[in-house]
């Protein structure tokens, strides 16, 4: 005899319940002896019955027993097929990731405890903070170098993306985990770093102060630009001049700008192309019948 699942003896008794009910005092007995027989071959060990062993229990006692009970408990007669253990295991592997996604959320109040008893479900958070790390420091080491041995404008712009690329990654890092070393991550991953209250600060400051270098940076070339318009229109003016009241004009201009080259930080990169324009625009000036002051 085969054997039947919860599920299957569950949709026969409950066909049995109501046959049994429509028969009267036998209808107990008659109850009782197929609840029996379904209990043995619930109890048994093997293939699952079939149709007709299942019919068998009862067919004598019940022959009115529904036939669309007796398909439904045959189908549920059935191991769990291969999409319902992948339901199964995905729902168990689910929960599972979903359980390590909430201890890795960044609140102290989540994180502290499990970094002190069972630090490994943090691994997350550990390769986060590792990689965040690195590039972050990376990044600041990168745009530094634009930055401070910059040749042209390009490199400042390409220093700003770099910086903000680093704080982007530092933003990401726990500040909560200051001065914490994660000992278990470390050990197999090879950590070269701790991170501290110290060295986060410094990171920032670079970063700061790359910032503040860059913004000065550009706007001393823009004045650079403005300045160069000027002074190239001044001199089409100067040359296209019909009368000594336009030349006049044109010179104030010429002047104008050789005074704002002079005005351009002498510690930036525009600075430092300003002295080598300005003594050319003073020459020009010169030998054009002006008075350089500059």
């Amino acid at each position: 005899m085969g054997c039947l699942t919860d599920r299957a003896f569950e949709i026969l008794r409950a066909e049995v319940e109501k046959c049994a009910a429509t028969e009267g005092i036998a209808g107990n007995v008659y109850r009782s002896m197929v609840l029996k027989r379904l209990e043995k071959m619930r109890s048994q060990n093997g293939t699952f019955a079939s149709i007709e062993e299942i019919r068998d229990t009862f067919k004598d006692e019940f022959p009115n027993f529904s036939e669309k009970a007796l398909k439904e408990a045959v189908k549920a007669n059935r191991p769990p097929g291969l999409f319902s253990k992948i339901l199964w295991v995905g729902g168990f592997l689910g929960t599972g990731v979903g359980i390590i996604w909430l201890l890795n959320l960044p609140f102290p109040m989540i994180r502290w405890p499990i970094a002190k008893t069972m630090p490994i479900l943090l691994l997350p958070s550990f390769i986060s903070m590792d990689q965040n790390y690195r590039l972050a420091i990376a990044l600041v080491e990168q745009s530094d170098q634009l930055i401070n041995k910059a040749t042209a404008a390009a490199d400042f712009d390409l220093g700003e993306t770099k910086a903000k690329q680093a704080q982007k990654h530092l933003d990401a890092l726990p500040v909560w985990f200051l001065g914490y070393y994660p000992q278990t991550y470390c050990s197999f991953f090879g950590c070269t770093w701790r991170f501290t209250v110290d060295e986060f600060q410094a990171a920032r400051k670079s970063i700061g102060r790359m910032d503040a270098q860059i913004f000065q940076q550009k706007n001393a070339f823009t004045q650079l630009t403005q300045v160069e318009e000027t002074l190239t229109s001044a001199k089409q003016q100067y040359q296209q001049a019909k009368n000594a009241a336009d030349r006049q004009k044109a010179s104030i201009n010429w002047q104008s700008a050789i005074d704002q080259l002079n005005q351009i930080p002498p510690e930036t990169l525009a600075g430092e192309t300003a002295r080598k324009k300005l003594q050319a625009a003073e020459r020009d000036f010169q030998a054009m019948g002006g008075v350089a002051t500059g």
